[in-house]
């Protein structure tokens, strides 16, 4: 498995959607596609943001690198209040 960056473009949702159903038609693919950007773009969370960015093989993988992001943003800012 090679490592690809994360792309929230419209092209982006495609190829991922594309690449876990690839039995599905291209006009469904597009429809399914604008969906998720239009909804991806109206969300403001950025924790949200940062899960679904992640492209890991499981949910709990995706759940322990999001979790460690957090805990060393914690721990920077800890540090930098001590000092």
């Amino acid at each position: 498995m090679t490592f690809v960056m994360p792309s929230t473009t419209l092209a982006g949702w495609e190829n991922r959607i594309r690449d876990y159903s690839p039995g599905l038609e291209r006009s469904t693919i597009r429809k399914l596609a604008k969906t998720i950007n239009r909804r991806f773009e109206n969300y403001n969370d950025c924790d949200l943001a940062k899960v679904l960015q992640h492209s890991d093989p499981t949910g709990e993988t995706a759940t322990r690198n999001v979790d460690r992001e957090r805990n060393q943003i914690a721990a920077a800012r800890r540090i930098a209040v001590a000092a």
